[in-house]
């Protein structure tokens, strides 16, 4: 009887180990998905014939929404130094930047540009805000196609149909923090178009 008592534990022990290193073996790979993805994420790449690329990547990045004779226009606007390189709806449309000369006015050389020196002015001295924070999210991450405020503490980021979800959230609550300059309380409604299912990011 002991002895067949004695096989029936080493057995247990023996399936309870299985268990355990299958176990392990699935949180590794887990793990190792997450890290694979977020990197991915961070070095997504962002094409572009702007003149302010270190490494082949932007230093920063930024996407307003702009208008012109009532059509709306995305300004994709990115920093390299002290200046800035601008896009209107995907194409090249110059440069602009501060004038210490004449009271930091926003100036450029560039006929496209000079309808919106104006515009694209305002929005960058209040792009670290919480009213900002928009032009950040959508520059930072090429998964969000769209933002809409739905309130003045609450953020609906709209992602590419093709992104997961619950993976992205997961990174975007991770790391949300670190794009923040604001003390402002926020809400992120994170989801796709057309999709009831949704994740909320709270900020501060």
């Amino acid at each position: 009887m002991k002895r067949m008592k004695h096989k029936f534990f080493d057995r247990s022990n023996e399936q309870a180990c299985r268990i355990i290193f299958a176990g392990a073996i699935a949180i590794a790979v887990a793990s190792i998905y997450l890290v694979y993805r977020r990197r991915k994420y961070r070095k997504k790449d962002f094409v572009s014939t702007s003149p302010f690329y270190e490494d082949g990547h932007p230093m920063e990045r930024y996407i307003f929404s702009l208008t012109n004779d009532n059509q709306p226009i995305q300004a994709t606007v990115e920093q390299g130094g002290d200046c800035y390189a601008v896009h209107l709806d995907g194409k090249y449309a110059g440069s602009l930047w501060q004038d210490e000369e004449n009271s930091l006015q926003w100036i450029t050389q560039d006929e496209a540009l000079k309808p919106f020196v104006s515009d694209i002015g305002k929005k960058l001295s209040n792009v670290y805000s919480r009213d900002g924070f928009s032009a950040i999210l959508m520059g930072t991450y090429p998964e969000v196609v769209a933002t809409d405020w739905k309130s003045s503490e609450t953020l609906e980021v709209i992602v590419e149909q093709v992104t997961d979800l619950e993976i992205f959230a997961t990174f975007l609550k991770d790391e949300v923090m670190n794009l923040v300059s604001f003390d402002d309380h926020l809400d992120l409604i994170v989801k796709k178009a057309h999709d009831a299912f949704f994740v909320i990011i709270t900020v501060n």
